[in-house]
């Protein structure tokens, strides 16, 4: 009884020993992290085929594990109708001339689709602005993007109505909400002023 017991601690340790490593991660959180991720760039579409992209690189993310890249060099990103983020008919937008933040894996002498591609605007990482901001993800994936990816100590508070990004530990109101607050501020300030002219003008009669 005692042999079969030790055998079976003996082929369960070894197990866990040889056993592979996985992540539990959600595609944002993997691109962030760089788990099963080659490289993470900034680049700009050269030319394009139905299935091709030749990238010229604008920046690339620490998260990067190919030594050699670097900004300048050109690659190719082949089997793009497989990006998990993206569309047929939005995998048919990536053309000449646009510029993507790319989560890429090494295959050969070309690259593939890892945890997603997102158009962006801008020159930099710094002033990388993401064509599409819909959801509070993609207000987390600005922050990252335009911290040259050091930034990615992210939450999110579903608690309320509206989920709240929660950035190295502190709440942090949506862009939405900033934007609405700034309006409704400018539109309280246009009365004030209005409401003040017209009390001056009835003063002076």
């Amino acid at each position: 009884m005692n042999k079969n017991i030790f055998f079976f601690l003996a082929i369960s340790f070894c197990a866990f020993l040889v056993a592979p490593t996985t992540y539990a991660c959600d595609p944002l959180g993997c691109l962030f992290g760089g788990h099963k991720q080659d490289t993470l760039i900034l680049g700009e579409v050269m030319s394009a085929t139905d299935e091709t992209r030749d990238i010229k690189i604008i920046f690339v993310f620490p998260q990067n594990q190919v030594q050699s890249l670097k900004a300048g060099d050109k690659i190719t990103v082949s089997n793009i109708t497989k990006t998990i983020n993206l569309t047929e008919a939005e995998v048919k937008t990536v053309t000449v001339g646009k510029k993507y933040l790319m989560s890429l894996n090494k295959n050969d002498n070309f690259y593939v689709p890892a945890w997603g591609i997102y158009e962006i605007t801008g020159t930099s990482y710094q002033d990388a602005k993401l064509i599409k901001k819909q959801s509070i993800d993609d207000e987390a994936l600005q922050i990252f993007i335009n911290s040259g990816g050091t930034e990615r100590d992210f939450a999110f508070d579903y608690s309320g109505d509206d989920p709240i990004l929660v950035r190295n530990g502190q709440k942090r109101d949506s862009e939405t909400k900033e934007k609405n607050i700034l309006w409704y501020g400018a539109g309280i300030g246009v009365l004030v002023i209005i409401g003040s002219l017209v009390l001056i003008s009835r003063t002076k009669k």
